[in-house]
């Protein structure tokens, strides 16, 4: 209930679907429906109000441990609704301090302040202590979300009170060493300390593990707030000895403290113990950024900067298909509730189901029908477009080549006439190039690689070009510049095989970043293969082209 707070060191770190579309299968997804209704009909809806409001009670008491979500509001509303008529006074403020818990949840934060609000006068007004200071501390909450630090501060010490009159003195000390903290966080370093004197007596008299790990994570974090970081780094190795959960949070604070008191040393060597356990973690890459950067060692440290840009990438992307999915459950739940309503005639029962399911098979159909519709019908613009990109290509290259055709033959008098078909020249090869560019960019391996190039994994090192992408990828090119292998090869005939496929890849014009996670390879390796393949292929060229522009001037057709 009571977690610790502990100050921040670092700031913490978009799924593109598949080209290919797979047709969705209808009949098992209708089953599980099927079963999933039935499964938690059998569940609630059967349940007399009585046995429901008990077990949301009991699921209600065990997410205090397991921390797992909570009920939905609905359901604490029929438990609530019977619990009052017929629960005790401790019982009845408990329920409304889990409704305004589930409000929370769904973030309708003003029901959940305005129940917890009427909860507290109930809890108060009956004597039931403990739980007005549970509901004490789930106010602190909110007002910590809403910025409200004087609230905040106000309602934890209300909190410690209340659980002092209730004689519930691990959790009185909880709220005193989170009141401490949040003192620390203002600067008021004496009123913390004078808290922090408190939580010790009642540690000394509890001798509770959790509770002395949770007091020296409190006096590590006052210390480093406070600038006096050996206390911090004596309280922080205290904290990890006495850590029965094992968290790398102290061991990061330690390595910050180290370093803070200018001891690089054991800050490296901390973060070398920690790292690979866990190399794909934020925090410590930026602990390896700040110290390969102070000892001038850049490559390093932008190599872990680059990891924590990714890690920070991959942990919005999970932060908001986590979102996403919380919807869809409330969603999902609010239809479960409204079949539960529909459901509670049992003589209907069956019948309903059997409804049901033909609603949602008919329903499924005609989404399948329309879904497989519109991807055939996506499937014949792409067609088309690269159909008529290639015949607006073709018809190109024959003016084209009427053109210089007709330019080697002109007179050599018709100056006026030569220089009309070397600007038509021109712009048709100026336009040809741009049809070709169009039509590498609208091909399927490079909207795949698009594709696999979005769907960065930190963790993963390897390669996604596969070899039929390769066959895929080099066949695209020819296809769309014909002479190009030739050219290059006739140009520079040392060229590796691997080097010749690297110079397809690289006319897509992807960045570095991405060609390394393409092949598998560090964005370093790249840089160098494309400074080893320019040189090779370079010769009496511009030394300031880059190797795109080199194979795009002198190479395509």
């Amino acid at each position: 209930m009571c977690e610790n707070k502990e100050i921040p060191t670092f700031a913490s770190a978009t799924f593109t679907p598949n080209i290919t579309m797979k047709e969705p299968k209808l009949w098992p997804m209708l089953i599980l429906c099927f079963l999933m209704c039935w499964g938690c009909n059998r569940r609630e809806g059967s349940m007399s109000h009585r046995d429901f409001a008990r077990w949301c009670m009991e699921q209600g008491r065990a997410t205090n441990y397991t921390h797992a979500d909570t009920l939905s509001v609905e359901q604490w509303k029929r438990a609530k609704a019977w619990i009052d008529r017929h629960g005790s006074p401790e019982d009845r403020a408990q329920v409304a301090l889990f409704l305004g818990r589930a409000y929370a949840a769904d973030e309708a934060y003003d029901q959940a302040m305005d129940t917890y609000v009427k909860a507290l006068d109930f809890a108060k007004g009956h004597e039931a202590y403990n739980i007005a200071g549970y509901i004490c501390t789930y106010m602190a909450d909110l007002y910590n979300f809403k910025g409200l630090l004087k609230e905040l501060r106000a309602k934890y010490a209300e909190a410690a009170d209340w659980f002092a009159q209730a004689d519930n003195r691990l959790s009185q000390a909880y709220a005193l060493k989170n009141l401490a903290m949040e003192y620390a966080y203002v600067d008021s370093f004496a009123l913390a300390k004078h808290l922090m004197q408190q939580v010790d007596s009642l540690a000394q008299q509890l001798n509770v593990q959790r509770l002395n790990y949770n007091i020296a994570n409190a006096y590590a974090n006052i210390y480093y707030k406070k600038q006096s970081y050996d206390s911090a780094i004596y309280y922080f190795h205290q904290a990890i000895s006495l850590d029965i959960r094992h968290g790398r949070k102290d061991s990061v604070g330690l390595a910050n403290s180290y370093w803070k008191s200018g001891q690089p040393e054991l800050t490296k060597k901390l973060v070398d113990q920690m790292y690979p356990n866990e190399p794909g973690d934020f925090t410590l890459n930026e602990l390896y950024v700040v110290i390969y950067k102070a000892k001038k060692d850049f490559e390093k440290a932008l190599h872990h900067k680059e990891i924590s840009f990714d890690i920070y990438d991959s942990i919005t992307t999970a932060q908001l298909q986590a979102q996403v999915l919380r919807e869809e459950k409330k969603y999902n739940h609010l239809k479960l509730q409204e079949e539960n309503q529909r459901l509670e005639n049992a003589n209907l029962r069956y019948l309903i189901y059997t409804l049901s399911s033909i609603s949602i098979a008919v329903i499924g159909g005609i989404i399948f029908f329309f879904y497989r519709k519109s991807t055939q019908q996506k499937l014949r613009w792409q067609t088309e477009k690269l159909d008529n990109l290639d015949k607006e290509r073709n018809e190109t290259a024959f003016q084209l080549k009427e053109a210089q055709q007709a330019l080697k033959t002109v007179q050599v008098d018709k100056q006026e006439e030569s220089l009309r078909l070397q600007g038509k020249i021109e712009l048709l090869t100026e336009r040809y190039k741009q049809l070709q560019k169009q039509r590498l960019e609208t091909s399927s391996v490079y909207k795949k690689l698009t594709t696999l190039c979005s769907k960065k994994r930190p963790d993963n090192n390897k390669p996604l070009l596969t070899a039929p992408l390769w066959r895929t990828l080099t066949t695209e090119i020819h296809s769309i510049y014909p002479d190009f292998h030739t050219r290059l090869l006739d140009s520079c005939p040392g060229l590796t095989e691997e080097e010749w496929r690297y110079c397809n890849l690289h006319l897509l014009g992807f960045d570095s970043n991405d060609e390394a996670l393409l092949l598998g390879i560090l964005p370093g390796s790249v840089l160098m293969k494309r400074s080893r393949i320019k040189q090779k292929i370079a010769l009496n060229k511009p030394k300031e082209a880059t190797l795109h522009d080199i194979l795009s001037e002198y190479y395509l057709s």
